[in-house]
């Protein structure tokens, strides 16, 4: 007798049928009565699904197929459509414990999550944002309980909604252009990256399993992954890939998204440096296996920190003003002696555990400070920042590790992010506050107690013993105090008066406004020496307006007497040639104009508005 589906358009195949024959018999009459509408005996089936045979319960697969597609979502929630509700969350969860496991069983896994949830996706996506909407504390506020917990506990739900979503962005690829493309899937993702970065504590409610598997941090650090799925580019250039901006308002504004990143990071280190340290360097060492988890999570968020950085420059500047350069030196100077250790060559060579991959997740946080040094309004704040935070000791720490360089015995290194951030530093040693910065780095390298290292990465020790001899040289030159010899001397010819005896009394030529004077004599004798050659062109390297123009008119006629009258008489000149055609104009009238520049005429006319 066939397996139909009860009130379904999906019928099983014969091929189904016949898997389902390869099932225990008990296992058989579970099935067809949770097909009839048992959801005990859906629980029961999703229940006796184990793990280590999960590839033979596989055949399952179409039958909660069979079930979600057979339910809709309700529009409200009342004991009619509780048992509805619960026979899609047995069927969901049972798809979602059989892909699990079935897409890490098999070699790449696309196949098994795109054609188990990706291609069933209109089914399945409904009922994750109900439970999402009903189950799950609110993202914003997750001291709230949810509005229905009785439905099921927060455990199951955030189960129901962030295992199908990680598993599309590690195993499909045609799941990762739905995430990048779907408005309303943006939007889902974003709430619950929220959600996630605002929990606390170990364990959600409900969990069976203990403490100590720290549930929380190892579902911060896997989302992270989504999270950057959702704003990276697509893998096929022409498929679409929506605009940055719908992310960030889906999840609340730049503010929200930078506070949320940031938290990210200081958390994921947090659970990082509580991990044990690894009894054996294996792969089979649950502390290495965490440890892989945290770095592969603050990996992505390195990497989304950049995309995000790049793409929106009021999300750059907020993550500056944040300190966002300071939170990624202090993850990399945190999480770099737990993953720059060589413990053997079946894990420093692994394609996953490697050294080499370790590595990166430094260079992606070394790759994000280079580039909000660069992009950054105000480079020189970004700088400050990451040598007050520590960087030049953590990149010190750095050269006890081998390159790794495209060598037969060391795997590749990849990018140099290190030494181009060393070099980009450099580049900033001439601004003081900068200077000063490498100062307090002096200061608190004094405390330090020394300690003879080896370095065995010598490109990275060759540029670091560089710019450590270019910050020197900066601060030799930072002590030599600029001194302008007419702001701290008196401007008299042969007055050795200094700015310090006479700075209540200083006086400053409103001509030039850069010669100051100890006294009105010294003023004067200036003015005999030469000064009035030279005022205007000193004041036109300061920079003239009309009022400074008529104030230095003004210091003129104080400072040489006679200048007054003569202006006035080639002013009186002028005016009355004004009645006289240009034909009868006398030669003479045409020296005295050649003789008397525009400049005098400016300055005769200023006089003279002055007089009156």
């Amino acid at each position: 007798m066939p397996f139909v589906a009860a009130k379904s358009s999906l019928q099983l195949t014969t091929d189904e049928m016949q898997a389902l024959k390869s099932l225990p018999v008990a296992t058989q009459i579970t099935a067809k009565k949770a097909l009839q509408g048992s959801n005990r005996d859906l629980a029961r089936l999703v229940d006796s699904i184990s793990i280590p045979k999960t590839s033979r319960y596989s055949c399952l697969v179409p039958i909660f197929h069979a079930i979600l597609d057979s339910v809709q979502v309700p529009n409200y929630i009342d004991a009619k459509t509780i048992p509805t509700i619960m026979r899609a969350m047995g069927a969901l969860m049972g798809l979602v414990k059989v892909t699990t496991v079935a897409s890490s069983a098999s070699n790449g896994g696309d196949d098994v999550v795109t054609k188990y949830i990706v291609r069933r996706w209109d089914d399945i996506y409904p009922w994750m944002r109900f439970f999402a909407r009903n189950c799950l504390p609110p993202p914003y506020d997750v001291s709230v309980a949810p509005p229905r917990p009785d439905l099921c506990s927060v455990f199951d739900a955030a189960t129901l909604c962030i295992t199908p979503l990680s598993l599309i962005c590690t195993k499909s690829e045609e799941g990762r252009h739905l995430l990048r493309s779907s408005v309303s899937v943006q939007h889902f993702v974003a709430q619950l990256w929220i959600l996630v970065g605002n929990l606390g504590g170990d364990v959600l409610q409900g969990d069976p399993r203990t403490t100590t598997d720290g549930l929380v941090s190892m579902l911060r650090a896997s989302f992270a992954l989504t999270n950057q799925v959702c704003v990276s580019e697509s893998e096929d250039p022409d498929k679409i890939t929506l605009p940055l901006s719908n992310y960030i308002q889906a999840a609340g504004g730049v503010k929200a998204v930078v506070s949320t990143l940031l938290r990210y990071i200081r958390r994921i280190i947090r659970d990082a440096v509580a991990v044990e340290e690894p009894r054996s360097w294996t792969t089979r060492d649950r502390s290495v296996n965490q440890l892989h988890l945290y770095t592969v999570g603050l990996h992505y968020s390195f990497q989304f920190l950049q995309t995000v950085s790049r793409q929106d420059a009021s999300c750059r500047a907020q993550l500056i003003r944040q300190g966002s350069v300071r939170t990624v030196v202090n993850a990399i100077t945190q999480i770099l002696p737990r993953i720059l250790v060589q413990a053997n060559k079946e894990l420093d060579f692994h394609p996953q555990l490697g050294l080499a991959d370790r590595q990166n997740v430094l260079w992606a946080g070394y790759s994000y400070i280079a580039s909000a040094i660069r992009d950054a309004d105000d480079g020189v704040t970004s700088v400050c920042q990451a040598i007050d935070a520590g960087l030049l000791q953590t990149l010190e720490k750095g050269v006890v590790c081998p390159p790794h360089a495209n060598r037969r015995d060391h795997p590749p290194r990849g990018r140099l992010g290190d030494i181009e951030l060393l070099f980009l530093l450099a580049t900033f040693f001439v601004y003081h506050r900068v200077v000063d910065s490498i100062c307090r780095h002096w200061y608190r390298m004094q405390s330090v107690p020394m300690e003879k290292r080896e370095i065995r990465d010598k490109g990275l020790g060759v540029a670091l013993e560089l710019v450590l001899t270019s910050t020197i040289h900066a601060m030799d030159h930072r002590s030599v105090e600029p001194i302008n010899i007419h702001e701290y001397r008196c401007s008299g010819p042969g007055c050795p008066m200094c700015t310090s005896k006479f700075v209540s009394k200083k006086r400053r030529c409103s001509g030039c406004l850069v010669s100051i004077y100890c006294s009105e004599k010294c003023q004067r004798t200036a003015w005999r020496n030469g000064h009035k050659k030279w005022c205007r062109v000193l004041r036109c390297t300061v920079g003239e307006s009309p009022q400074s123009s008529s104030h230095a008119a003004r210091s003129n006629c104080q400072q040489g007497r006679g200048a007054h009258t003569i202006s006035v008489r080639v002013f009186k000149s002028l005016q009355a040639s004004k009645t006289v055609r240009s034909r009868d104009r006398p030669k003479t009238w045409k020296r005295a104009f050649v003789k008397h520049s525009s400049s005098s005429l400016h300055s005769a006319i200023n006089s003279c508005s002055c007089s009156t």
